[in-house]
């Protein structure tokens, strides 16, 4: 079987929108088969520091969500991220990939 997935999909995201953006990928199973989570630190000029400790550390909170996606999803779902959440604290990245396999 050809290996369905072309892209790795990453958004970075406040924490406080975890939820929110995990409940939006699930309701499109269309575009997405499944992702990680995992927690993260931001720091640069656009961070915005919400909380008191982020203000002290100098870093933001963040969930970083990594999908594997079919070249011809990423537009589609791109395209409803931005109309359901309309925030510069939300950035994504996407990277070729390479290779995907399991070991079993």
């Amino acid at each position: 079987m050809a290996d369905p997935f072309d892209l790795v999909l990453t958004l970075s995201l406040p924490a406080a929108l975890e939820e929110e953006v995990l409940d939006h990928l699930l309701s499109h199973p269309e575009w997405v088969s499944g992702f990680t989570v995992s927690a993260g630190e931001g720091h640069g000029l656009d961070a915005s520091l919400q909380t008191a400790m982020e203000k002290i550390r100098g870093r933001a909170r963040r969930r970083l969500v990594t999908l594997l996606i079919a070249d011809a999803n990423l537009e589609p779902l791109l395209a409803s991220l931005r109309a359901a959440f309309r925030s510069p604290e939300m950035a994504f990245w996407v990277t070729p990939l390479i290779q995907f396999g399991r070991f079993a």
